[in-house]
């Protein structure tokens, strides 16, 4: 196991530096300038899309099954009017909206991801927080972005700076039958793939397919996860294994540090397949519930 992971670790550092037929492209540590972007989708051509958006590097990065693919400056909110961290799922996508909160103001390619106000859309970005708490991407890379994202897509909105290396993980481990509280199950097996967020914070598990919530369960967290913070992000990849994708975080022990009951194990492997992602956050996660799909989106 430690020479498989170690290998994986060593294509993972590859990967990060080069694209199909050795492509080069830049180093993820060079801090881009306000209004810029790279984009690079032919290093990853299918798979699951997750945006990572880093608010103290004001930054959005993209992957494609586990491959970065784009990155590109951007603007939070200002304080006061802070953008909420955790992670979220893309609710309503709108190439041409306009805001009712601001004057109609554009918001060109708008993603949803709160019914009270915040989304990734195009807009300026001077290198520092600027916006009512929506995330400005630079026009042509928010273009880019919206072209390549689905509804009930995952986005991670962090305080943290990290950003991401690929490790092979066994995935999370179970409890016997008498486990704790009773979870909920409404997922469809052979539905469309899950995007899983487990809570270390709140020891929280939610389960979701096409944005909906089907899933909830408690979540015993243990070991080094116990101490956790930031976000690691994985995907179930062909070889029906979880890769890292992103952030931190121990991949060879989450199959011991994260663990649900039996029961719910048994009902999230029905609809766990390649395309699958798990997102492990020390941040609250932000199922808003109650919230009027009425209120129109930010700034």
């Amino acid at each position: 196991m430690i020479h498989r992971l170690l290998l994986t670790m060593s294509l993972g550092l590859l990967v990060a530096s080069c694209g199909p037929q050795g492509m080069s492209v830049p180093s993820i540590s060079n801090p881009l300038k306000p209004q810029t972007y790279t984009w690079y989708p032919q290093r990853s051509v299918t798979g699951p899309v997750i945006v990572f958006v880093s608010i103290p590097r004001q930054e959005a990065v993209v992957y494609r099954n586990g491959v970065r693919i784009g990155r590109g400056a951007c603007s939070t909110g200002l304080p006061g009017h802070s953008t909420p961290t955790g992670v979220f799922q893309i609710l309503e996508k709108d190439v041409d909206h306009h805001s009712k909160t601001y004057n109609n103001a554009p918001m060109p390619y708008m993603q949803r991801l709160t019914w009270d106000g915040v989304a990734l859309h195009a807009g300026f970005n001077p290198g520092h927080p600027d916006s009512h708490g929506c995330i400005r991407l630079p026009a042509d890379f928010a273009k880019d972005l919206y072209g390549v994202t689905r509804h009930g897509g995952t986005v991670i909105i962090s305080n943290d700076a990290k950003l991401p290396t690929m490790a092979l993980s066994k995935g999370f481990g179970t409890t016997g039958p008498d486990g704790r509280v009773a979870p909920v199950w409404k997922g469809v097996s052979g539905g469309s793939p899950a995007s899983i967020a487990i809570s270390t914070t709140g020891q929280r598990m939610m389960v979701y397919q096409k944005g909906q919530l089907v899933g909830e369960s408690p979540v015993d967290v243990k070991g080094s996860f116990r101490s956790f913070r930031g976000e690691s992000v994985f995907v179930m990849a062909g070889d029906q294994q979880w890769h890292r994708a992103a952030g931190s975080g121990s991949a060879e022990k989450l199959h011991e540090d994260l663990v649900v009951s039996a029961d719910f194990a048994q009902k999230l492997r029905t609809v766990m397949r390649p395309g699958t992602t798990l997102v492990v956050t020390s941040e609250r996660l932000n199922s808003r519930p109650g919230q009027s799909r009425d209120v129109m989106s930010g700034e």
